[in-house]
């Protein structure tokens, strides 16, 4: 597995590291978080019969690959060995043999780190069936370069956050809301897996606390935004057009109120008012779509 640090495999086709999710499965997953399974009948010098290629979305380069490894090829034991030989003892081990005979559950899971390349193996007790074949186990492949997987998208992002700076200097309206719960901020790199969520401008993050959000305008009164005290988005935009207000009852949980729009979100206990406040506001704008839900807390 020499060639793991310039890039991953599939099949005969070596992709360097930072290749996008969509120039390997074109079309195959819209937005959001990108997964999906390939026919692959050998990697590495492993015979395999497919291999699962996940993104933070399908215009970011792939950063991890599960190969399952075919049950007609070498023996458990022998994938092992090799994997041995080729990258010396495992920095991590754990051997269940008493799974074994259970195609379920896996009975050895071992660990291996190289640079930014970190390289695992699990071996089922017994062969699992797939759409593509039976499998012995996986292959895992992670590439933790987030620096250089971030590299082509951070300048387009660090402009955007420039013209919302600008932006809130000369806030025409803001409405502030405080909900129940302590707001987390998202993933980062941002620009990696979520570039519509913006850092929020200091004039606009100094209105709130951990616990607040706000709805406000630029001077014009005609570019809206969501801000938490750390994520902000712009509405209004092809990925920020639809507005998902949600009212939850009880059941196995005490229920919540809640708003999204894309990955951006603020949650509180159920009726809370700042939901319900901000969630007329949001109704009263031009270019959006607000739809409400109920349901029940399961």
């Amino acid at each position: 597995m020499d060639d793991t640090s310039r890039g991953f495999r599939i099949g005969a086709a070596l992709h360097p590291w930072g290749t996008l999710f969509d120039a390997v499965a074109p079309g195959a997953v819209d937005a959001g978080y990108a997964r999906t399974e390939l026919p692959c009948s050998s990697t590495h010098g492993f015979a395999t019969v497919y291999a699962e290629i996940t993104a933070p979305r399908p215009d970011r380069p792939v950063m991890g690959l599960a190969y399952e490894l075919a049950a007609a090829g070498a023996m458990p034991k022998e994938i092992f060995a090799q994997l041995v030989i080729r990258l010396g003892a495992p920095t991590e081990i754990e051997r269940e043999e008493e799974n074994a005979g259970n195609s379920d559950s896996v009975v050895l899971h071992a660990q291996w780190s190289r640079g930014d390349i970190a390289i695992a193996l699990s071996l089922y007790g017994a062969p699992r069936p797939s759409d593509f074949g039976d499998g012995l186990g996986k292959l895992y492949l992670s590439w933790g370069d987030i620096d250089a997987a971030s590299a082509p998208f951070v300048e387009a992002w660090r402009a955007a956050n420039v013209d919302l700076a600008q932006a809130a200097l000369s806030a025409a309206t803001v409405h502030t809301f405080s909900v129940a719960y302590e707001i987390n901020p998202l993933l980062e790199p941002r620009c990696l897996h979520h570039p519509e969520i913006l850092e929020t401008p200091p004039s606009i993050a100094a209105r709130l606390g951990p616990t607040g959000f706000a709805l406000w305008s630029d001077a014009a009164g005609t570019r809206w935004h969501l801000s938490t005290a750390a994520d902000s988005i712009v509405l209004g935009r092809p990925d920020s057009s639809a507005v998902q207000v949600m009212e939850i009852e009880p059941a196995k949980g005490g229920g919540f109120a809640a708003i999204e729009v894309g990955p951006w979100s603020v949650r509180s206990s159920r009726l809370s008012r700042a939901i319900a406040d901000a969630a007329r506001e949001l109704e009263k704008l031009p270019g959006l779509t607000v739809t409400r839900h109920d349901g029940y807390d399961v």
